[in-house]
């Protein structure tokens, strides 16, 4: 049988309270998805988020979109929202006097440079 689940009893178990409703920002309209598989974009590495590396958009679901890093295989792929800031434009890292990091397995940057200019 199922059992009712109640809000107010379990954080009175638990000793624990409710996040409020004002600190919820998502939009009630979710965000136009207008990227396409294939895409590149600079994205915070998701094991080290003070890494920024080159992307792929390899998976689009709603707002969302699956992500690899550049030269790495689809175990590490990611999900970001669309508007997330996690996610930035070719070009951001470089504008804002950011590191991009090199595709994984490159050797020296000159792969990137060609990629950023």
């Amino acid at each position: 049988t199922l059992r009712h689940f109640s809000w107010e009893k379990y954080l009175k178990e638990t000793g624990a309270v409710a996040a409020p409703s004002h600190c919820f920002r998502q939009s009630t309209t979710p965000p136009v998805n207008e990227f396409k598989a294939g895409m590149k974009l600079e994205a915070q590495d998701p094991r080290n988020t003070t890494s920024t590396c080159i992307a792929t958009v390899v998976g689009l679901t709603g707002s969302r979109l699956r992500l690899r890093l550049d030269g790495s295989d689809n175990k590490n792929d990611f999900w970001r929202l669309v508007d997330s800031s996690e996610i930035q434009p070719i070009g951001n890292c470089e504008k804002n006097g950011g590191m991009l990091q090199p595709p994984l397995g490159e050797k020296d940057n000159k792969l990137l440079n060609f990629v950023v200019q």
